[in-house]
């Protein structure tokens, strides 16, 4: 079979990658040469991909041969010891749901990473499971940890609890050992296809997605690697249009984001503060995937995110970000002394116009990322942690906006006095330009500020304490209204009235200002000016044609009551 035109080039799988092992000019050597590389239990693979020179220069590659396998055991594998308890699965069905499905990713991340196997596959391949099964004394282990952590605040027995958590494992084995001998479609086009193809077969419409999930798994069992099933299950997601079936493929892909895959999709990152922020770039769909060692894959599932097609996926992301900055890890390993600027930056990234992106969970994640800022230890490093959170923010608004989430958070209740003493700061301030930081438009400010007033009047404080910061902020921001002549500035005697009318209302209906003084007052001048006579008459001159003047009347009585007039 040798040809001058034609080289046989032998390649072995590494960490779930092909590298080039030899180039034959024989076929059948080839082959028989990647088959006994095979007989090697820790290869994970072997192929051979024929070379065919063309006239023109150019080289065509045919793969003729392909086998994957199980590597060798290399020694015992331990589940990851979680801390955070689970929660509590009552039947098998709760086992498929996004949060246990985590917790497997969690628990198993070490067996995970060596054979390439995401929770999706585990529930739904029975050959995989059954290899989990067989796998030390794994399973048990994972059991008995979810059942004490289940049970360790005396909420039942933890050994009836493991007794609950098998039978439903072997309610869950049985199911994927049925299937595994269904003639089930493959995945060879759009997985909407697939999927009305499975619900055909499906005895009660409950199973369609448990048999599509079992095709999926088997699709993706042959992707030996996270960057190959990432990238193929981007490409059915980029693909799909059907809600329900990119529901399902969001599903999986946020397994596969479990994973240290999403260290090569952030590529190359100067430290971790970086990294945790590039990951919720991602989780935004504003990553820059130059840097990425996943090309194509990673602007797909940036694309994906951008979109918003991937919920699940996303939330996978943000609580590794979380995760992440609650770690031992430095922020900024090559140059302690830059650590607490890279918290500061992190900080910058974590922040919405409502406060921690987050809410309670980034507020904690913060306050447990600074503890470790700090040589005191327990309650006392956290009273000082809270503080410098505090103190780090961009502005006291900002920092109203971090207290009220963390005291909804879990470390929220030990610290309600600490949290509640730096309020002090607040009511301490009478202008807005030392609530707000400097450089922000008056709208800007005017938002920041309510934002903070609106923070502090949903959180769980005493009832008489929200009253009186909410007074305080509702004040300075009345105070600012009149010394920026904000009101006088829309309202300026020589616009038309209805531009001023439309300004004045559309301004109201803006959320720059909470129900108060504040608002009361832009109110008012809107009244003033509704209660001119014959208001509707000079609020449409100048609009000759009656069918565009009735529509400017009806859209101005709709802002009307957008910004609470005629309610």
């Amino acid at each position: 079979m040798a040809s001058d035109r034609a080289s046989f080039e032998v390649q072995v799988m590494s960490n779930g990658r092909w590298i080039q092992q030899s180039l034959i000019d024989d076929q059948d050597a080839a082959v028989s040469t990647a088959k006994k590389l095979l007989k090697n239990k820790t290869c994970e693979g072997a192929r051979v991909v024929r070379n065919w020179a063309r006239s023109d220069g150019t080289y065509d590659e045919k793969e003729i041969f392909s086998q994957t396998q199980q590597v060798r055991d290399d020694g015992p594998i331990y589940i990851v010891n979680i801390d955070e308890t689970p929660p509590k699965c009552e039947v098998p069905s709760d086992y498929y749901g996004p949060q246990s499905r985590a917790v497997t990713n969690r628990l198993f991340r070490n067996y995970m990473e060596k054979a390439y196997v995401t929770p999706t596959e585990l529930m739904h391949n029975y050959k995989e499971l059954k290899r989990l099964q067989e796998k030390d004394s794994l399973l048990p282990s994972a059991v008995d940890r979810v059942a004490m952590l289940q049970t360790r605040d005396g909420q039942g027995d933890s050994k009836v609890r493991r007794d609950e958590i098998y039978k439903s494992l072997d309610q869950m084995s049985a199911k994927a050992r049925k299937a595994d001998g269904m003639n089930l479609p493959k995945l060879n086009g759009a997985f909407k296809d697939m999927y009305d193809h499975v619900t055909s077969m499906a005895d009660e419409p409950t199973e369609a997605d448990f048999l599509a999930m079992v095709v999926l798994s088997r699709d993706l069992v042959d992707a030996r690697s996270w960057a190959g099933k990432l990238e193929r299950l981007c490409s059915l997601a980029d693909a799909e249009g059907d809600k329900h079936s990119l529901t399902l493929l969001d599903g999986v892909i946020a397994d596969v984001l479990g994973s240290n895959v999403v260290q090569e999709i952030l590529g190359f990152q100067p430290s971790l503060a970086a990294a945790i922020c590039a990951m919720l770039d991602l989780a935004e769909g504003k990553f820059v995937s130059d840097k990425s060692e996943l090309g194509e894959s990673a602007e797909m599932l940036n694309k994906l995110f951008l979109e918003q097609k991937l919920p699940e996926s996303r939330n996978i992301l943000i609580d590794r970000a979380h995760r992440q900055l609650r770690s031992p890890n430095p922020l900024y390993r090559n140059d302690p002394g830059k650590e607490r600027d890279a918290f500061v930056m992190v900080v910058g990234r974590m922040l919405g116009p409502e406060g921690p992106l987050f809410g309670p969970e980034t507020a904690e994640a913060l306050t447990t990322r600074y503890t470790r800022m700090v040589d005191e230890g327990g309650a006392k490093g956290r009273t000082i942690a809270i503080a410098n959170c505090f103190n780090v923010m961009p502005d006291l608004a900002y920092g109203a906006m971090y207290l009220c989430d963390l005291a909804a958070s879990s470390i929220g209740p030990e610290h309600v006095a600490d949290i509640m003493g730096h309020f002090q700061r607040i009511l301490s301030t009478i202008s807005i330009l030392r609530l707000c930081q400097r450089g922000l438009t008056p709208k800007d400010k005017m938002i920041r500020a309510t934002a903070a007033h609106r923070a502090i009047m949903r959180s769980s404080f005493p009832q008489a304490m929200k009253e009186k910061l909410g007074n305080h902020i509702d004040a300075i921001l009345e105070r600012y209204l009149i010394e920026e002549q904000i009101i006088e500035k829309l309202d300026h005697q020589d616009s038309a009235l209805r531009d001023r009318a439309v300004r004045l209302v559309q301004f109201c209906a803006a959320g720059v200002l909470p129900e108060g003084k504040a608002m009361n007052r832009a109110r008012e001048r809107i009244l003033t000016l509704l209660r001119q006579p014959n208001f509707d008459a000079h609020f449409i001159e100048g609009i000759t044609d009656p069918m565009k003047a009735q529509k400017a009347l009806r859209d101005f009585h709709v802002l009307l009551v957008r910004a609470g007039f005629g309610k």
